[in-house]
C-alpha cells in the first residue's frame, strides 16, 4: 500500500493577518488599562510620602518646642523659591550643617531647606520626597559627597547642583508671614496649632513660568470653572490632581486646587474672598510676585494658603 505523504498546512496571509490584528488591538484594550493601575499606585506611593513628610513634621516638633521644621525668616520680604546653592556650607556632621543653618545662617528663607532639615535630622530620606508620576525630580538629591560632606539643601544630584527642578516633587505651606515689613514665623507652623483643615503638604505647586507671577497659571476663577481653561493642579500626576496632606494628619487626592480653609486656591499668591472658593485679591496682594512672601495681617493661620516652592510645570525651572 502506498503511503501519501503528509503536509504541515501552515497560516495563509490572511490568516496572520487576522492574528496579527487581534493581538493589537488586544494591545490597545490592555495598555490604557495597565497605565492607570499604574498611575493609581503611584498616587498611593505618593499619598504615603505625604503622609510620611508630615508625620516627620510632627515628630521634628516634639523636639523643637512644638515648631515645625523651619529655617530663618527671610531677612526681608523675599523668600528662596528653589534649591539655591544647596552645597553652601557643606560640613563632615549634619549636626554642623544644621548649626550653620541657624547661626550662619546659610539658607535663611528658602523654602526647601525646611524640608531638608527632617534629612539632616535622619527622620526622612531624600527617596521619600520624590513622587513617583513626577515627570521632572526623578531622581533624589544625595546628603553628602564622596568625602562624606553633607549639603543643607535639596538639589544636589550625583554630586552636582541642580537647576531644573530635581531632586524634590513637594511643597509645603509658606511658614512665615510679613508685619510691619518684617518676616516672622507664622503660628500656624506648630503641631498644637495646625487645623484639620490647613493643608500642610501637597505635590509641588506649579508656576507658569521662573520669576513670573503664580497668577498667571492658577487664577482666583470660582470653583464652578473647576474643569475650564483656567484651573491648574500639580505637574504631578499629568495634572490630574494631587495628594494634599492636612494638619491632621490624613491626605487627600483632590482634583482642584479649591482645598484650603474655607475653600481657598492653595495654588494662589493671592487672598480669595472666604466661602467662595474663589474670588479678587484685596489691593494688598494683587501685585505679589514669585519670590515675595503674601502679607499677611496677624500671626494666625492664614485663610489664603500659600504653598512653596513652585516650579514651572514644563520645563522644571524654579
Amino acid at each position: 500500500m502506498k503511503r501519501v505523504p503528509s503536509r504541515n498546512k501552515g497560516f495563509t496571509l490572511i490568516e496572520l493577518l487576522v492574528v496579527i490584528s487581534i493581538i493589537a488591538l488586544l494591545i490597545a484594550i490592555l495598555l490604557p488599562s495597565l497605565a492607570k493601575s499604574r498611575e493609581l499606585a503611584n498616587r498611593a506611593v505618593c499619598s504615603a510620602n505625604v503622609r510620611g513628610i508630615i508625620q516627620s513634621m510632627v515628630i521634628y516638633a516634639q523636639s523643637n518646642e512644638n515648631q515645625f521644621p523651619t529655617v530663618l525668616a527671610p531677612a526681608s520680604t523675599t523668600y528662596v523659591n528653589g534649591a539655591g546653592s544647596p552645597t553652601t556650607g557643606v560640613s563632615t556632621s549634619a549636626p554642623a550643617v544644621i548649626n550653620a543653618i541657624y547661626a550662619t545662617p546659610i539658607q535663611q528663607g528658602n523654602v526647601m531647606a525646611c524640608m531638608w532639615l527632617m534629612v539632616l535630622d535622619g527622620q526622612m530620606t531624600p527617596k521619600s520626597f520624590i513622587c513617583p508620576s513626577d515627570p521632572i525630580a526623578t531622581s533624589p538629591s544625595a546628603e553628602y559627597n564622596s568625602t562624606q560632606e553633607y549639603y543643607s539643601n535639596f538639589g544636589v544630584i550625583n554630586g552636582a547642583a541642580s537647576t531644573t527642578g530635581q531632586g524634590e516633587s513637594y511643597s509645603i505651606a509658606c511658614p512665615w508671614y510679613v508685619t510691619g515689613g518684617t518676616a516672622e514665623v507664622g503660628a500656624w507652623w506648630n503641631d498644637n496649632a495646625a487645623s484639620s483643615d490647613l493643608p500642610l503638604v501637597s505635590d509641588m505647586a506649579p508656576a507658569n513660568a521662573a520669576g513670573s507671577r503664580n497668577t498667571n497659571r492658577i487664577t482666583t476663577a470660582p470653583l464652578s470653572n473647576t474643569y475650564g481653561p483656567y484651573i491648574y493642579n500639580s505637574g504631578n500626576h499629568d495634572g490630574a490632581g494631587q495628594n494634599v496632606g492636612f494638619g491632621d494628619d490624613h491626605v487627600s487626592w483632590v482634583t482642584n486646587p479649591y482645598v484650603g480653609e474655607a475653600g481657598d486656591n492653595i495654588f494662589t499668591y493671592i487672598t480669595t474672598t472666604a466661602g467662595s472658593g474663589g474670588g479678587a485679591p484685596t489691593s494688598s496682594q494683587a501685585a505679589v510676585t514669585l519670590g515675595t512672601l503674601p502679607s499677611i495681617s496677624s500671626d494666625s493661620p492664614p485663610f489664603d494658603t500659600v504653598m512653596l516652592p513652585v516650579r514651572n510645570v514644563a520645563t522644571g525651572a524654579w
